[in-house]
């Protein structure tokens, strides 16, 4: 399975949804990119974690990039898909509003 990691968010000005994302693949517990982040719309994303792609925030601590929440598709009343972090037990970890935008 594809793991994807999203390093920075670009938000719709209207909404506040995510619309773009800069995420590059990677290999959990390996540092290092097998492809370096590049922008991508979120309708991209969703497409893969549809397809069954594996997609994380990741944030950088002291020069390294540390992985946090996974992210999911929900769908809203209107029946338009949006990117959102997957709940977790612990409030520290990063979501996808708390990302650099770009």
């Amino acid at each position: 399975m594809s793991l994807y990691v999203i390093v920075a968010v670009r938000k719709e000005a209207g909404s506040g949804h995510i619309a773009y994302v800069r995420w590059g693949q990677a290999v959990r517990g390996v540092p290092g990119w097998i492809s370096e982040p590049t922008t991508a719309a979120a309708s991209e994303v969703i497409e893969l974690i549809k397809d069954g792609a594996e997609v994380e925030t990741a944030i950088s601590v002291d020069g390294l990039t540390v992985a946090s929440r996974a992210v999911r598709v929900l769908v809203d009343t209107g029946g338009r898909e949006h990117l959102a972090s997957v709940p977790v037990p612990s409030s520290t970890l990063h979501t996808l509003f708390d990302l650099p935008e770009f």
